[in-house]
């Protein structure tokens, strides 16, 4: 259980965009359009994450100038 909830940080926010996604069916045009720019923000947000956890991508010190 403290594996799955460890690793929520990286699947939380694809759930999260998965949920908004399949909910703008159920709403109107305003809603769903604040939903679609939350779901897509969400992904940017997992993958962001999940590219700082692969390693050796570099980060902000890496490669200085």
């Amino acid at each position: 259980m403290r594996g799955v909830l460890g690793t929520a940080r990286y699947w939380l926010p694809f759930v999260g965009a998965m949920v908004c996604m399949i909910g703008v069916q159920y709403v109107g045009a305003v809603l769903g359009w604040i939903l679609i720019i939350a779901g897509f923000g969400l992904v940017i947000d997992g993958a962001t994450k999940l590219w700082e956890k692969a390693g050796s991508t570099g980060n902000l010190t890496t490669y200085k100038q």
